[in-house]
């Protein structure tokens, strides 16, 4: 949710569409208490982050540096964005950022971390709430509604992979796809002109993370894992604008199988 804050706001400095009929935005959907309450959850993974922070500090050598706290990172998103949008706003006081998520499926802890993180950049989330058996056609029909409400700057999916069809990516307008996952953005991007699309705020964030915690990539050997369709040609495309060689594979592939301890 951090990484895509920026591109977020990088739609608003656009000049804005035409208004059309005004349709009112759907109530974000409330995640289930699950006995514990969403800021249960929220309190948990902040808890688990700093635990991991932690460990992975005093892992560093003597005279190593610590690498940076991803609490911290995600800070300096955060800020960086508010940053942007009092600059935009400044111009336009009338904007007001909205991120759409057309979810479909029970994920309680990302509906309790997205509200979070956009309450404190600022940014406004609309939460479209569909059940985990929904056709292609009815998570397409959300989707084109979502392109002609002037009022929405950025749609996400969270939908299960299996949904991800290219009917489905290919719905989203390339203006408002956030993750990059529209065959336009993709191909802006394979072509060079990544200042000219959305790329996946997933494989920006890896790059920017290697990056802050002082790996150079230039002429390493890269072996992303586990990454398929979208993400794993962004991630390709931007390690190898880094100057690095690399190479896919998934957790399933008998070599890496057989090198687990």
């Amino acid at each position: 949710m951090s990484a895509r804050l920026p591109l977020v706001l990088r739609q608003l400095g656009r000049p804005p569409p035409r208004p059309g009929p005004p349709r009112r935005l759907r109530v974000p959907c409330r995640a289930n208490s699950g006995g514990g309450g969403g800021g249960a959850c929220w309190e948990g993974l902040r808890g688990q982050r700093r635990q991991q922070d932690g460990q992975a500090r005093s892992s560093c050598g003597p005279g190593s540096p610590a690498p940076p706290a991803r609490d911290s990172i995600v800070r300096e998103v955060i800020q960086n964005s508010k940053e942007v949008l009092k600059l935009l706003q400044e111009k336009n006081p009338s904007f007001q950022p909205v991120l759409a998520i057309i979810q479909a499926g029970d994920d309680n802890l990302m509906q309790e971390v997205n509200q979070n993180l956009a309450e404190e950049a600022g940014l406004n989330i609309s939460h479209i709430c569909l059940p985990p058996d929904s056709s292609e056609d009815e998570i397409i029909d959300e989707i084109l509604k979502i392109n002609e409400d002037n009022r929405v700057h950025g749609l996400a999916l969270q939908i299960s992979e299996d949904l991800f069809s290219n009917k489905i990516l290919n719905a989203l307008k390339p203006e408002k796809d956030v993750d990059g996952v529209t065959d336009i953005n993709l191909g802006k991007l394979v072509r060079g002109d990544a200042h000219e699309c959305f790329v996946s705020p997933v494989a920006r964030a890896v790059i920017e993370l290697l990056g802050k915690s002082g790996v150079n990539l230039d002429g390493k050997k890269v072996l992303v894992i586990g990454a398929h369709g979208s993400l794993e040609a962004a991630l390709q495309c931007l390690f190898q604008r880094k100057g690095s060689m690399t190479m896919s594979s998934q957790w399933k592939t008998p070599q890496l199988q057989s090198k687990r301890v």
